[in-house]
């Protein structure tokens, strides 16, 4: 065990509190798996840390509006899965764009899943949430799944853009293929789940 790995999984923990999906039984589920993997850090002071955490969020959420901005990403994505998007949130994405993609391609390809079932995809990964934490928007990442033309990712660009806009949320977008789309005043306030 060293300190080392102990500040590494303080910081993590820290992370996935306020990201907001993890539910307090799910942390403490993973903080037990990664000690089971032979991660050397001090258990015991990782889930103080992350009841103290927890402790915080819970009392910062008291003050948050009914509806957050992730209420309305939420809708946002169901928007799109009707329409034949794979639209994924963290933690099926993963923590950098490369995540993002094999998680995409593992869900279009998945076992009983229609070839025809998506058209495109669209997905944000753990170093996008940093940035909303840190007040800089939420960058999002989309794409075809049916072709490699440019004009067919910028036809599933428009369609994110677009369920972002009919929830409230403002877009930034150059229309390009090759950009992302930048959610610039999304505020990250993810209720912890019970």
């Amino acid at each position: 065990m060293t300190d080392d790995d102990t500040d590494a999984m303080l910081s993590l923990v820290e992370n996935w509190v306020w990201y907001g999906f993890h539910s307090v039984g799910e942390l403490d589920a993973q903080i037990d798996g990664d000690a089971a993997e032979g991660y050397g850090f001090d258990i015991a002071r990782v889930k103080a840390f992350a009841e103290e955490v927890l402790l915080k969020k819970r009392a910062v959420e008291a003050g948050w509006p009914q509806h957050t901005d992730c209420d309305r990403l939420d809708k946002a994505f169901d928007r799109l899965r009707a329409q034949g998007i794979c639209a994924l949130h963290f933690p099926e994405s993963g923590y950098t764009m490369q995540h993002g993609r094999a998680a995409v391609i593992e869900e279009v390809t998945a076992e009983g899943v229609p070839e025809d079932r998506y058209a495109g995809f669209c997905f944000y990964h753990a170093q996008d949430i940093d940035r909303a934490l840190d007040e800089e928007g939420l960058m999002l990442a989309f794409g075809s799944v049916v072709s490699e033309e440019d004009e067919d990712d910028v036809q599933i660009g428009r369609m994110v853009r677009d369920a972002l806009l009919q929830e409230g949320l403002q877009t930034e977008w150059d229309g390009t293929a090759d950009s992302r789309i930048h959610v610039p005043g999304l505020r990250w306030q993810r209720r912890t789940p019970d």
